[in-house]
């Protein structure tokens, strides 16, 4: 286990990119701390002017791209696009769903530092002259924001606050835990299919032990992916199991393939029959494999934007009823988006679909309530934590 974590995404100014890679500077040298940026953006000339002007930053928490970037305005229909990578994405990549928000150009994905950086010329000289200077307005020079590894363009990231303590749990660390394995049914409120399937991981339980978490006046957990999209779940989530799922073999049947919409797999655990309760309760689980295979690493998709693939690590709801009634179970039903064939498996919006409950690429998990005072940990960039098959706990119940 770690208690020190570095590596994010800085990036600013460049173009846009879909894939994580490890950056080494030149103007800092061969054995030089991995940048947190994603290809096309951590050899962009404006992070090597940032890196020139401060070397001490390579590979720290403002080799991001919050140093310069910001997230979609609070209040508006872009408003969860928390991290400054998928908010600046939304010039190529846009989402009709918002109205409100929306970045017109590319100074409109800056925060005070970036536009103050970009108004000065956007060279090593132009960061020298804005170094005495206050563009967030909390009181504190860019400069000595920057030595204290604050952000110099966020009013809430200042000198002499303290960061939340945190700790991390790399792939091997998760590994050595306890196995969790369930055979469940995913089911998914807009795909096109519901999946039968079996994850194997780690109940979250243990995950939180192995951390040192002191649990003690909890009230929750949030669980953020790369791109700080979060979920909250209570702590009967954690710490209770869940209602022994059921199993329908019925939409199997279906023969017409516009009709079909349950992924079934080739072959079924010990005791799962149709109508049957599934084996063993299920728990709240970080995954790690799907179907005895590791889980697909996650990244934004190419020519959306989106959030695609599952893994390292994926953070899986097992469902707890149907209309809120635990003697009736949930079952799979058509997606939403699908036509109706009233025959009995079309979409029922009183079904937990539990699918829109997992988090793809979990990463962070913030133990609630947050103590107050402290700076949260930098949840809204989590791809470098991708790319090393990290997870990282902060909040309540850390002590060190």
């Amino acid at each position: 286990m770690e208690k020190k974590i570095g590596r994010g995404c800085f990036g600013i100014l460049g173009s846009f990119a879909i894939l994580l890679t490890v950056a080494v500077f030149a103007s800092v040298g061969q054995d030089a701390p991995a940048s947190r940026a994603y290809v096309g953006h951590e050899k962009n000339a404006d992070m090597k002017a940032f890196i020139a002007a401060y070397p001490n930053a390579a590979g720290t928490r403002l080799d991001d791209c919050q140093a310069c970037h910001k997230g979609g305005p609070r209040g508006t229909d872009a408003e969860r696009e928390y991290s400054p990578c998928s908010y600046c994405h939304l010039l190529e990549y846009p989402n009709a769903r918002y109205k409100t928000g929306v970045p017109k150009s590319f100074a409109d994905t800056l925060n005070a530092y970036g536009l103050d950086f970009k108004a000065a010329g956007r060279t090593v000289e132009a960061l020298a002259s804005i170094a005495g200077k206050d563009s967030d307005g909390d009181g504190a020079s860019n400069a000595a924001e920057i030595a204290a590894l604050r952000y110099p363009g966020d009013p809430s990231s200042r000198p002499g606050q303290r960061l939340a303590p945190s700790i991390a749990l790399s792939w091997d660390d998760v590994k050595r835990l306890p196995v969790q394995r369930q055979f469940m049914l995913m089911n998914a409120t807009k795909e096109p299919t519901d999946d039968y399937v079996t994850y194997t991981g780690v109940k979250v339980a243990a995950l939180l032990q192995a951390a040192g978490v002191d649990l003690q006046g909890a009230e929750g957990i949030t669980v953020f992916a790369p791109d700080g999209y979060s979920i909250d779940y209570s702590m009967d989530d954690v710490t209770r199991p869940f209602p022994e799922g059921y199993f329908y073999d019925g939409p199997r049947a279906i023969k017409d393939p516009a009709r079909t919409f349950v992924k079934y797999p080739s072959t079924l655990p010990p005791g799962v029959r149709d109508g049957g309760k599934i084996p063993g309760a299920p728990w709240l689980l970080l995954a790690t494999e799907r179907d005895g295979q590791p889980l697909d690493g996650s990244y934004y998709e190419k020519g959306t934007g989106r959030l695609a693939g599952e893994g390292p690590f994926r953070l899986i709801k097992p469902q707890k009823s149907l209309d809120g009634d635990p003697s009736k179970p949930g079952r799979p039903d058509r997606s939403q988006r699908a036509k109706t064939y009233a025959d009995g498996w079309d979409f029922n919006p009183a079904i937990e679909h539990n699918a829109g409950a997992c988090v793809r690429g979990a990463c962070v998990i913030r133990v609630n309530p947050m103590p107050a005072g402290f700076e949260e940990f930098d949840w809204k960039n989590g791809w470098p934590l991708i790319r090393d098959r990290r997870i990282v706990f902060f909040g309540r119940g850390l002590h060190f």
